[in-house]
Parts: C-alpha cells; sequence; structure tokens
C-alpha cells in the first residue's frame, strides 16, 4: 500500500518573492496525485495578516491554482497555507502545514507567456521513438488551460493526431504517447496560442500558436540519464547560507519525477531540509524555505526515481 505522505515540490509565487503582480494566481505543485475533495478552499488559504483573501481553488493533474476574487493590494506580503487536510489519491496527509510568503508590487502582470524551450529541437532528426514531448514556458502557466485541446502532436504529413497524456508541473508540460511513435516519421507539435490556448496565472495568453517539427530515427532511448554537474560542487566549503542547491542532467528529464522526493537536501546528519523543487531545461534547482546554518556539513541526493524523457532512470 502507499503510505508516503505526499509533499509540496514547488510553489508559484517562490517563498519570499517580491514585487509579484497584483493580479497574480498562487499555485503550487504536489509531489503526486492528489484526492481533487480535499485540495479547496479550506485547505488552501491566502492571507493578509489574518485577513482571508476570498478566491476559488482548482486543481488538474499535480497542480493546485487559488485565484484571488480581484486584484491583490499592491506592495503588500501576503502568506499561503496548504493544510494537512490535502491529501493524496490513497488518503496519505501532508505531514504538516506548507506556508510560504511574499509581497507584492504595484503593477499588473500584462506581459505574455512564451515557451523558451522544447523537446525536440524544432528539424531535429533520429528522434528515439520512445520519446515524450516537451516544452517549458518563461513563467508559471494555469494548469486548466495546458490540455490535449491546447498541446498537440501528429504525423505532419497526414495530420494524424497521436494519443497520448499530457501532464504539467512547475513551468514544463510533457506529452507522453501512449505508445511508440513510428520510425523514421516526421511529426509536429502545436503549443496553442490566443484566446481559447494556453494561459499564465495571470490570464495572459501565449501571443500565437507555437510549432515545431522533428523526425524519428529507428530505435529507442534506452541510455540512463546522468548528474553532468552540481553547484555547490562536492566537497565544496565557504558555500553561502542562502545557496540553492543545483543539478545539471545529460539530457531532459521528466518534470514530474523531479521533485522534492527524488531531490533531497539533508543536514546536519540526517534531519531533512525543507523546501521547494524546480526543473528548466536540464537543471534542477532545490530552493530552501530558510537560510542554511552556518559552518555545518549538508549532502544533496539525486535518486533513482529522477527519470529522462524515454523512461530511463538514473543508474
Amino acid at each position: 500500500a502507499d503510505t508516503t505522505a505526499p509533499t509540496v515540490t514547488g510553489t508559484i509565487n517562490a517563498n519570499g518573492a517580491t514585487d509579484v503582480p497584483i493580479n497574480t494566481k498562487v499555485g503550487a505543485t504536489f509531489s503526486e496525485g492528489m484526492d481533487p475533495s480535499t485540495i479547496t478552499t479550506t485547505t488552501f488559504t491566502l492571507k493578509q495578516g489574518a485577513t482571508a483573501i476570498a478566491g476559488t481553488v482548482t486543481y488538474s493533474g499535480v497542480n493546485a491554482v487559488f485565484t484571488p476574487a480581484s486584484n491583490l493590494a499592491a506592495n503588500t506580503t501576503y502568506t499561503a497555507t496548504i493544510t494537512t487536510g490535502a491529501n493524496d489519491l490513497a488518503g496519505n496527509a501532508l505531514a504538516s502545514n506548507f506556508v510560504w510568503s511574499w509581497t507584492t508590487g504595484a503593477t499588473a502582470d500584462t506581459t505574455a507567456p512564451t515557451v523558451t524551450g522544447t523537446i525536440n529541437a524544432n528539424g531535429a532528426t533520429n528522434v528515439p521513438i520512445n520519446t515524450k514531448v516537451g516544452a517549458t514556458f518563461s513563467e508559471g502557466m494555469d494548469p486548466l488551460t495546458i490540455t490535449n485541446v491546447n498541446f498537440t502532436l501528429k504525423e505532419t504529413v497526414t495530420g494524424t493526431a497521436v494519443s497520448g497524456t499530457l501532464s504539467y508541473s512547475g513551468v514544463s508540460a510533457v506529452f507522453i504517447p501512449l505508445s511508440n511513435l513510428a520510425n523514421s516519421t516526421g511529426y509536429t507539435v502545436t503549443v496553442k496560442g490566443g484566446t481559447s490556448g494556453v494561459k499564465d496565472l495571470a490570464g495572459n495568453a501565449l501571443a500565437a500558436d507555437f510549432v515545431i517539427s522533428w523526425t524519428t530515427g529507428a530505435t529507442a532511448d534506452t541510455t540512463a540519464p546522468t548528474v553532468s554537474s552540481t553547484i555547490p560542487a562536492n566537497a565544496a566549503t565557504g558555500v553561502a547560507l542562502n545557496t540553492q542547491p543545483t543539478a545539471t542532467f545529460s539530457e531532459a528529464m521528466d518534470p514530474l519525477t523531479i521533485t522534492n522526493l527524488t531531490f533531497t537536501v539533508t543536514g546536519p546528519g540526517t534531519t531533512s531540509v525543507s523546501g521547494t523543487v524546480t526543473y528548466v531545461g536540464t537543471t534542477a534547482t532545490f530552493s530552501p524555505l530558510s537560510s542554511l546554518a552556518a559552518s555545518t556539513l549538508f549532502t544533496a541526493t539525486i535518486t533513482t526515481g529522477a527519470k529522462d524523457l524515454a523512461g530511463n532512470a538514473l543508474a
């Protein structure tokens, strides 16, 4: 049976963030699928001091979004909380309340999001037939707009849609075909823009459709990914107390497998450090919720639960 407590692996906005747009929505990403009936305005709240902010809560995939009923006040600190009333699909509750705070700026966000990276690159050839398809956005997106209608994979020549599932975590969307793709075949990826397309958490839409194409090879990817570099380096000393450990992988990873369950920091000894994990491009970042202790040894670990886009785990 599943007896592992879920965790909050990432938030929008980040803990301690400043100059947050006053028309922001508030997002939280979980380490696993949650029971939607437990993700409500009772378990996911936003307050200014002791005053509760009215709003609605939506849940999709592994993402919860709190939408305030109106724009927030300028230059004001807000605190978001997800309580232990939030349970995963096996009924396991968060181990403790998850709390983070940030401060608004003076203006609203009116900037359209963009697609900043893709897997695979436009024009790529010899793409593994067991690939997943990924797109990274310039900012956090409204997960309710990341759907199979707005993110599609089709055979380029015939226009036949590929069946699959779509997941979204952090700033990355991943389309997972239900079976291996055809050999030596062209495919086109489309992320829909415009008013009916994908939108950021302030409601700004992608300005126009984003379209790329690439061609498969004849084989599957069976190569295990590796961690190619880290910051800080192993055995480093004099590391800043506000450091955010990062790990860069040898290839693009499945963002749903890069969480604070697979990327952990401990110290002193086996004491777990509370924090969130973000993944962009090929780099994962662990952000502690508070500064680290001085003159203390810390250990960062990435487990074999981390997998690439073909499903290959770290060796």
